[in-house]
């Protein structure tokens, strides 16, 4: 049941593996309880398909959710071989299936069941920096490969949920606190921004799915999400790697760009809420920590303090188009999903520095 046709999977017994350590006792990950027990908040004995599986918020999610008796197949452009969802031993595990494909094309999904009883489309071009170098290929990824896993999402059996990641860019330069009704606004001067509107028509495509043909979506969008495991390229990744080497910390623009930070294990609860809840179908949901908000020169100064490190933290005072606030309102998660982020900021980044110094060997 819910096994690709053809990809890989472990063929060890699952006994071999000793008792399976849930994501808040691996190193690294604080503790967090399980929040209000009233509202269903797990799925369990589902069979999910996770597109972008193998990175850090999708390896991260499958995680939780073989721990908790569920099928996983985890689909991804790319090989295990060094991702995130190799580093959390899943590639091993019993319960997952990992295939190699892209979910622009068509034949992707042909090597797929047709017996998911919930999927979660997290693939997307993401990445400042390459969406402003790669747009086309950003739009057609994020649009055409998000059509093409509703399409296939239409074809299931007894599909519960089908839940697609957008972004909180969709808010534009400032969301400071914006609730999902707002009216999305966005710049037209930047390539850097085709990010957002491919997202906005990917939401697009999640209500007219549900609409014409019936598959029950949820769309999620995050904001910063963080934790160990996540590679290089975000503000806190790089931030830390470099003041556990005590290289010069450089922020882009004035340092004063606002952020709310939310620890993974945070946004995986959220999700799975998502993924467990009826009133979550035909919804929009801002899922992050409205408590954990620090500016970027902010974070540097408290990574920097927080690791002892000796790293100088510089502006580079750059013109680079950028979101100068981004802080959710979850007031609909809490009512609806009872979402209660639990991960301070400064546990949370403690922890990132602790397993990078474990999995990087850093000196300090």
């Amino acid at each position: 049941m819910c096994r690709a046709r053809g990809g890989h999977s472990s063929l060890r017994d699952r006994s071999d593996t000793g008792t399976p350590q849930g994501i808040s006792g691996n190193p690294g990950y604080p503790h967090r309880n399980e929040g209000n027990t009233t509202i269903p908040s797990r799925i369990a004995d589902g069979c999910v398909l996770i597109t972008g599986g193998l990175g850090f918020v999708g390896a991260t999610l499958a995680k939780s959710l073989v721990e908790a008796g569920n099928s996983v197949t985890l689909l991804d452009s790319v090989t295990p071989a060094g991702s995130t969802a190799e580093a959390l031993g899943l590639v091993e595990d019993p319960l997952v299936t990992c295939v190699q494909g892209d979910v622009t094309d068509p034949k992707t999904f042909e090597q797929l069941a047709d017996d998911y009883t919930h999927i979660v489309h997290a693939a997307a071009v993401l990445g400042v920096q390459r969406v402003a170098r790669e747009s086309l290929l950003t739009l057609d990824v994020n649009i055409r490969g998000t059509q093409m896993c509703l399409e296939f999402a239409a074809r299931q059996r007894d599909l519960r949920r089908a839940l697609v990641l957008s972004t909180s860019e969709v808010y534009g330069r400032h969301a400071n606190g914006t609730p999902e009704t707002a009216s999305l606004r966005l710049d037209t001067d930047s390539l850097r921004w085709s990010y957002a509107a491919s997202k906005v028509a990917a939401e697009f495509l999640a209500m007219a799915y549900q609409a014409e043909h019936g598959v029950p979506t949820t769309i999620v969008r995050p904001f910063n999400v963080y934790g160990p495991h996540r590679s290089l390229g975000n503000a806190m990744t790089t931030f830390v790697s470099r003041a556990l080497r005590h290289e010069e910390i450089t922020v882009t623009g004035d340092g004063r760009q606002r952020r709310s930070w939310c620890y993974i294990t945070d946004f995986v609860d959220g999700i799975h809420r998502c993924l467990a809840q009826d009133a979550a179908i035909g919804e929009t949901f801002n899922i992050g920590n409205d408590s954990a908000t620090l500016g970027i020169q902010e974070l540097a100064y408290l990574v920097v303090e927080l690791s002892g490190s000796r790293s100088a933290v510089r502006l580079l005072g750059d013109a680079t188009p950028d979101v100068l606030d981004r802080a959710p309102d979850i007031s609909k998660a809490r009512r609806l999903l009872g979402f209660r982020p639990e991960v301070g900021l400064e546990a949370g980044v403690d922890s990132v520095i602790r397993a990078m110094r474990e999995v990087r060997g850093a000196l300090i």
